[in-house]
């Protein structure tokens, strides 16, 4: 068995205890005439069961003349009593608490609000591990499901029990109305433990999926900004005279403005110099090879003379053959024979003439100072352009100083993180999980029929005026309850229905009809009563017509109540301003009447 209400206390400032004692699996009536304090005790039950606000307790006539308030309630364990200090006390989080039902004469604290709520947690069958699947404002997605939640699938102040646009209590609370969104489901017993932590994973995986994909797409769109950003910085490089060219490569495009960045300015304030020192180096080789130059032409003159003398030795060597017979017994032949040796060294000479060291060692150094000079003009040239394009210090500066942040910002960025497997491994995580969540969906489609087929069964008892022959449809979209007219060829909304009395009807058969299929599905977090403030509020009880309808609500509540015992039992507290004969002349056997009528001088507090 789970939570039902054994007591409803009060201590009072004149000492005086008020007990209000309530009966299990019944319709509890408290009643009697305005002004005593009746519409209060929803919100002493709801402010006892760890509201953190006293709203609605009447505070010049009920919370002004109190201490505490408490509560003592039947558990799976046994009984429990739970007190807290009266409101205008000021905020307390610690409560009084007995595991064993005790009433004390005066309470004192003695557990903390957080260490309640445990205890509550379990009393009302809360698994640690059940989470709210989807966040919210107010409520963060994946925190513990509390006792709480589901307080307000049983309470109907004298407001709501007559809405036209709205099934539950405070629908301006935007914490409660998340509340009421994330537990739905869990109150009907769709979804359970499990269920609730495959959705909550399944929650988190989606928005994973979700904001992966956006920061894909805005990592997509920055990098066009990035790259058309450096292909900025580059054309500066280039007006500024810093580049020659662009680049299409952004790698490479990175690297040049790196060094650009990174270039000491004296490397753009000293072109000029540079120049002059290339130019004189220049100049240098340049009359280098104009020496060897002159060299070699005089080498070749002087090589041609050796080859002329050749020429010249073949008439010599005729007289040295012939001297004997043209000038025989002189001594010509000697003089001869020394001119042509002379003459044959020269012509030995002039064959060698390319294997002297010196003409070697000149040809390699002119070999040398040509490619160094070719090497000088490439510079020469790229300086002098650059000299001739590029800005002055002052701006080279200004923009290397921008640069350097920026090049070691982009750094990083110049290679695009790739989403790609991790949302593939998402999906595959995704679609796992579906399959359990396409169960839930099954459960839901049950559970909505269900509930739609018990308070159209309500509907059948209390007919709405005007409307005897639709069929209510619940909208888990809206929380609202529209109905269907002429076999399904119009719809009227519920706001739209009209009639006080008819708002009653709806309410109560949602709400009964809400706890048949929780019952039928066996959830165990559901609270086993419900309370409802003056389900008479549409009634003038001096009209027939009036008091015949309200009749009709009270046997439902009646027959409601009746046909729960065998699912477990369930707990109605009315408030109410019917005299106890009004149910018994009905022969309502499920109605008691709490302690007694509150009429004349005697109120909520005495």
């Amino acid at each position: 068995m789970t939570v039902q209400i054994k007591n409803i206390l009060i201590w009072q400032k004149s000492g005086v205890l008020r007990n209000l004692e309530l009966k299990r699996n019944s319709v509890n009536v408290i009643t009697g005439g305005s002004g005593k304090g009746k519409s209060s005790i929803l919100h002493i039950i709801d402010y006892c069961l760890l509201s953190s606000t006293a709203n609605g307790i009447s505070k010049a006539n009920i919370d002004d003349k109190s201490s505490w308030y408490g509560l003592r309630l039947y558990t799976s364990k046994g009984l429990v009593t739970i007190a807290r200090t009266a409101y205008h006390v000021g905020e307390m989080d610690t409560v009084y608490f007995s595991d064993n039902g005790e009433i004390p004469d005066f309470p004192i604290q003695n557990l903390k609000v957080a260490s309640l709520k445990k205890v509550l947690d379990k009393e009302f069958g809360l698994d640690s591990d059940l989470r709210i699947p989807y966040g919210g404002k107010t409520i963060a997605a994946g925190s513990r499901v509390s006792f709480r939640h589901f307080l307000s699938f049983c309470y109907q102040d004298q407001n709501a029990i007559v809405a036209p646009d709205y099934l539950y209590n405070k629908p301006s609370d935007l914490k409660v109305t998340e509340r009421i969104e994330r537990t739905f489901r869990m109150a009907l017993g769709i979804v359970d433990v499990k269920g609730a932590i495959v959705s909550e994973r399944l929650a988190k995986l989606r928005l994973e999926h979700l904001s992966m994909k956006r920061r894909s797409e805005v990592i997509g769109k920055k990098r066009l900004e990035f790259e058309e950003d450096v292909f900025l910085l580059e054309e500066e490089a280039i007006s500024l005279g810093l580049l020659e060219k662009t680049n299409n490569d952004i790698l490479l495009t990175l690297e040049a403005l790196g060094r650009i960045a990174n270039s000491p300015i004296d490397q753009f304030d000293n072109i000029g110099e540079k120049v002059k020192a290339l130019e004189s180096r220049e100049f240098e080789i340049t009359r280098k090879l104009r020496r060897f130059k002159n060299f070699n032409e005089g080498y070749k003159k002087y090589q041609s003379v050796l080859k002329e003398s050749d020429d010249s030795i073949r008439p010599v060597s005729y007289l040295v053959d012939k001297y004997r017979e043209i000038l025989p017994g002189t001594k010509t032949s000697e003089v001869l024979q020394a001119l042509e040796n002379e003459l044959a060294l020269a012509k030995e000479s002039w064959k060698k003439r390319y294997d002297s060291l010196l003409y070697v060692d000149i040809s390699d150094q002119t070999k040398t100072l040509k490619a160094e000079l070719n090497d000088l003009s490439i510079k020469l040239r790229e300086l002098r352009g650059l000299s001739a394009r590029l800005s002055s210090p002052k701006e080279i500066y200004r923009y290397q100083g921008k640069l350097e942040v920026k090049v070691e910002l982009y750094s990083d960025k110049a290679t695009p993180l790739d989403y790609t497997d991790k949302l593939s491994e998402i999906d595959a995580k995704i679609a796992q999980l579906d399959g359990v969540v396409q169960d839930i969906e099954s459960k839901r489609e049950f559970a909505i029929g269900r509930l739609n087929d018990k308070v159209n069964e309500h509907l059948s008892r209390l007919k709405l005026k005007g409307y005897e022959a639709s069929q209510a449809v619940f909208l888990e979209s809206e929380k609202a309850i529209n109905l269907i007219l002429d076999n399904g060829l119009s719809v009227e909304k519920m706001i739209d229905i009209g009639s006080a009395s008819n708002y009653l009807y709806i309410h109560l058969s949602y709400f009964m009809a809400l706890h048949e299929v929780a019952r039928e599905k066996k959830v165990s977090w559901m609270p086993h009563f419900l309370v409802f403030d003056q389900v008479s509020t549409p009634y003038t009880l001096e009209i027939p017509d009036d008091i015949s309808s309200l009749d009709l609500a009270l046997q439902e509540l009646n027959i409601f109540v009746e046909s729960m015992k065998e699912k477990g039992g369930i707990q109605v507290i009315l408030m109410e301003h019917i005299s106890e004969s009004h149910w018994k002349n009905l022969k309502l056997d499920n109605f008691k009447l709490v302690d007694k009528e509150l009429i004349d001088e005697y109120g909520l507090i005495n």
